[in-house]
């Protein structure tokens, strides 16, 4: 969250994170009412946030919890496709 968007790829790249930010300070501030950052938010492809958190570890614990919330909402979502057997 920043009032300068060119400064997000610059720092994205030095600290080697490969994720979606969205640059909309304006938007975080008023709209949803964030004060603390790192925000962390899992939305469906419709924009609906199906999980949020607060906060960022540099550890591979921080890493691991985000996968396992990521997997947990995939497992919700509605299938098209039957499981493999």
């Amino acid at each position: 969250m920043d009032e300068n968007p060119g400064l997000i790829a610059p720092f994205l790249k030095e600290h080697q994170l490969a994720f979606s930010v969205i640059p909309a300070y304006s938007y975080v501030r008023e709209t949803l009412k964030v004060l603390g950052i790192p925000q962390n938010w899992i939305a469906d492809a419709n924009g609906v946030v199906l999980l949020k958190g607060l906060g960022y570890d540099a550890t591979e614990k921080w890493v691991t919890g985000m996968k396992e919330a990521i997997a947990k909402v995939q497992g919700a979502a509605p299938s098209s496709n039957p499981p493999a057997k």
